[in-house]
């Protein structure tokens, strides 16, 4: 459902890794963020794979969290390089979104317990959170599930701010969907979905 009122989006998006193998310590996505007030500013992450079970329903389900990189893909090499050589910044406090907490650059990504109450309003396969560390308003991450052209998973949907007096539902419903997202430019295509015969190439 479309929102009432516009508001800043960022992108969102992350591939399987390729390399991945069942079992191993490497991460299960790698992508990139970038903020709602800065959406041509992009940051890596990769996301980790972990399994628990649901308190309500005991059902096993899936979450995936990461941290960012300290510095955006778009800054210079020289300037990525310092950034790695500074010491940590330990003035950034955790932040909080209702019991759980997040390290600086920390981003965390849950199953959407409300999607299938509506489906007809398509909201994010998965609903999270990112502690950007620029202010204390933590942003909310909207991914859907969807393949790239090769068939694998992959996830596309956008960071946007948290709504003052909103519920996790109701800033769900105020905030566009994935088609309205692309259709905009707001959120990357990525890869599409299906890719013209190469003579021996991956869309074959």
């Amino acid at each position: 459902m479309a929102a009432t009122e516009p508001q800043p989006h960022g992108n969102f998006i992350a591939f399987l890794v390729r390399e991945k193998e069942p079992g191993d310590k490497r991460p299960m996505f790698e992508g990139r963020l970038s903020l709602p007030d800065e959406p041509k500013v992009e940051y890596a992450f990769p996301l980790f794979g972990h399994e628990y079970t649901d308190p309500k329903t005991g059902e096993v389900m899936t979450m995936f969290n990461g941290s960012t990189d300290p510095v955006s893909l778009n800054a210079a090499p020289m300037d990525q390089i310092a950034a790695l050589l500074k010491g940590a910044d330990t003035t950034t406090a955790l932040a909080s979104v209702g019991s759980l907490q997040l390290r600086p650059r920390q981003l965390v990504l849950f199953p959407n317990r409300f999607k299938d109450e509506a489906p007809e309003k398509d909201r994010p396969h998965y609903w999270g959170a990112y502690n950007h560390t620029r202010n204390d308003a933590v942003l909310r991450i909207g991914a859907w599930l969807r393949k790239d052209r090769y068939g694998r998973a992959m996830f596309g949907g956008a960071t946007s701010y948290p709504l003052p007096g909103k519920s996790e539902v109701e800033q769900q419903d105020a905030t566009l969907t994935i088609a309205e997202l692309e259709a905009q430019g707001v959120v990357s295509r990525g890869m599409p979905e299906k890719a013209k015969k190469r003579s021996g190439g991956r869309g074959e």
